[in-house]
């Protein structure tokens, strides 16, 4: 594998953790809706018991993808459903525990908590001696 691929399953990944932290998050506050709440699960449950799938369970493997995915768009469906000020809230909050596990490098630089993705520079650098 090349390292751009790397990268972008590690993106992936990450987003992925990301949206299962904050949809837990959501689903275990009270301001978020009850009909939001029950509607992913039935809507989940549903799929999952219809004789119908988009692939079916007797391919290995490539037979439980499709309820990954379903499960993955209905995290996803919550997520966006949920009141944005709240999604909001929830974002900035695991933005700052992730800065805070990120030890004194961060608050060394002078770098609080960041609250938001615009403060973050992502690159790559090379050092090139003059000498």
């Amino acid at each position: 594998m090349t390292e751009a691929t790397d990268k972008n399953t590690n993106n992936i990944l990450q987003e992925i953790w990301q949206n299962g932290q904050l949809a837990w998050r959501l689903y275990g506050d009270p301001r978020v809706s009850f009909l939001l709440k029950a509607m992913t699960p039935v809507l989940g449950l549903a799929y999952f018991i219809m004789p119908i799938d988009l692939l079916p369970d007797l391919i290995p493997v490539l037979g439980q993808l499709d309820e990954i995915a379903v499960f993955l768009l209905l995290i996803r469906l919550f997520i966006s459903l949920a009141p944005p000020e709240l999604v909001a809230e929830h974002r900035s909050k695991l933005a700052g525990h992730s800065a805070d596990a990120a030890g004194p490098t961060a608050s060394a630089a002078g770098a609080g908590p960041s609250t938001s993705r615009e403060d973050v520079i992502d690159a790559d650098y090379r050092v090139m001696n003059d000498a």
